[in-house]
């Protein structure tokens, strides 16, 4: 096996690790990929226009209206109307939400410091530079290839 192949391997490996713990998440909280999604968004970047979130994720508004109602329910998400425009409707992240998210991201941190604790700190901090340089160029390769 060539180092191409040992690293596709290992990309599809942590892949996999990645989603059976978002699969934990998911199962924990009761939620879709896409509502847990949405939920990791606006916990990331903060309270967003519902519309926003439609065009991010490829939604018509009347198949988010539902997933919100339903996330909305749970109390993972809130509804804010715009206190400028009465047209827009805001989404924000509750407690629970932040809890959900919370849960996810510190698996994610319970990985990067395995990785730290895997290779020297020299290599871990070079390691570290040019993932952020591969994971750059995979978005850019990703927006063109979907646009």
């Amino acid at each position: 096996m060539n180092n191409i192949e040992r690293l596709e391997s290992c990309l599809i490996n942590l892949r996999d690790v990645f989603r059976r713990h978002q699969q934990v998440i998911k199962s924990k909280y009761n939620v879709s990929t896409v509502e847990m999604d949405i939920i990791q968004l606006i916990a990331m970047e903060g309270q967003k226009k519902m519309k926003d979130i439609g065009e991010a994720f490829g939604i018509k508004f009347s198949t988010l209206t539902s997933i919100v109602d339903k996330i909305e329910g749970q109390k993972l998400v809130k509804r804010v109307n715009s206190k400028t425009d009465r047209r827009s409707v805001y989404l924000t992240i509750t407690p629970k939400g932040q809890a959900l998210y919370e849960n996810y991201k510190n698996y994610i941190h319970v990985i990067a410091m395995l990785m730290q604790r895997t290779i020297s700190q020299e290599h871990f901090e070079i390691f570290v530079s040019e993932f952020e340089k591969i994971t750059s160029k995979s978005a850019a390769l990703s927006a063109h290839a979907h646009s």
